[in-house]
C-alpha cells in the first residue's frame, strides 16, 4: 500500500506520486482548507501528526507477497500494539523510549516460524522477549518506522507531494477530504478543519488513524514473564530481519 505498505513492511519503499499540486478552489462555508493546495494540506496534516501527543492507527496491506496487519498506539514516549501476518504469526509490542527498551510477546505461530519445536512452544507461550539498546542492529531501530512519530512521517514523505484534491467522505463521523494521485489509486484522507488530521491512508491496503491526544499507557510486562536479550544479539538481528523481510 502507498505509505501504508512502507509502514507495515517497516521500511519498504513505494513509488512516488508524479502529479503537481493544483490550485485549490476558493474558501467556502465550512471548508477551512479551501485556499490551500493539496500538497499544502498534506504537509500541514503531517506536521500535526508529528506534533500530536498521541494517536492510534490500524489496518492491513500487502508487502513482499504477504498480507500484514497492524494496530499501534503511538506517543513521543513509545508505543504499544500488535504486528503480524498470516504466514509468520505476530506479536504484541511495548516500547518505552526513555529506557531504550522494547518488549515483544510472540504468539505461538511466530515461535514455530522462528524454529521452536511445536512440543516446546508451551514453554514459551505468553512469554515476552526484552531487548535493550538503540544501535542499528537493535529491535528499537527495526520498529522505529512503526513507533516513532517522526520516523512514521518520514515514511510518508514521498506520498505528501504531487497530490490533487478529490472527493469528500465521512470517516468515523468526521468529514474527510481525499488527497490523491492522478489515478486515485493512492490517497490520503484528512479531516476538514483548520487543524487537519490524517484519518486514512489507502492504496492496495488501508491504515486508519484515530484517537489523537488520547491517553496511552506504556506498561512493562511482569518481570516473571520476561526473557531478557541484549539489543544487539543474534536473536535481535533475526527478529529485525523478520520484521523487515517477511
Amino acid at each position: 500500500m502507498m505509505s501504508a505498505a512502507a509502514v507495515i513492511a517497516a521500511g519498504a519503499t513505494c513509488g512516488t506520486l508524479a502529479l503537481s499540486a493544483t490550485a485549490a478552489p476558493l474558501v467556502t462555508a465550512g471548508n477551512p482548507l479551501g485556499r490551500l493546495t493539496a500538497d499544502q494540506i498534506a504537509k500541514k496534516a503531517a506536521t500535526d501528526l508529528k506534533a500530536a501527543a498521541s494517536f492510534h492507527y490500524h489496518g492491513s496491506g500487502k508487502a513482499s507477497g504477504q498480507i500484514f496487519s497492524i494496530s499501534m498506539s503511538v506517543t513521543h514516549k513509545g508505543c504499544t500494539g500488535w504486528f503480524g501476518d498470516g504466514r509468520s504469526g505476530g506479536f504484541a509490542i511495548v516500547a518505552i523510549a526513555k529506557t531504550k527498551t522494547v518488549w515483544i510477546q510472540p504468539n505461538d505461530k511466530f515461535w514455530e516460524h522462528a524454529g521452536i519445536p511445536a512440543s516446546e512452544v508451551p514453554l514459551v507461550h505468553g512469554k515476552w522477549l526484552k531487548f535493550t539498546g538503540t544501535g542499528s542492529n537493535s529491535l528499537s531501530a527495526a520498529i522505529a518506522p512503526l513507533c516513532n512519530p517522526n520516523k512514521l512521517v518520514s515514511g510518508l514523505a514521498l506520498q505528501l507531494t504531487g497530490l490533487v484534491k478529490g472527493k469528500t467522505i465521512k470517516i468515523s463521523g468526521h468529514r474527510a477530504l481525499q488527497l490523491r494521485n492522478g489515478t486515485g489509486s493512492e490517497s490520503i484522507y484528512v479531516s476538514i478543519s483548520s487543524k487537519p488530521e490524517i484519518l486514512r491512508i489507502s492504496d492496495n491496503g488501508t491504515l486508519n488513524f484515530s484517537a489523537y491526544g488520547a491517553r496511552v499507557r506504556l506498561t512493562p510486562p511482569p518481570a516473571n514473564d520476561v526473557i531478557t536479550l541484549p539489543g544487539t544479539s543474534v536473536g535481535a538481528r533475526s527478529l529485525q530481519h523478520l520484521l523487515r523481510g517477511i
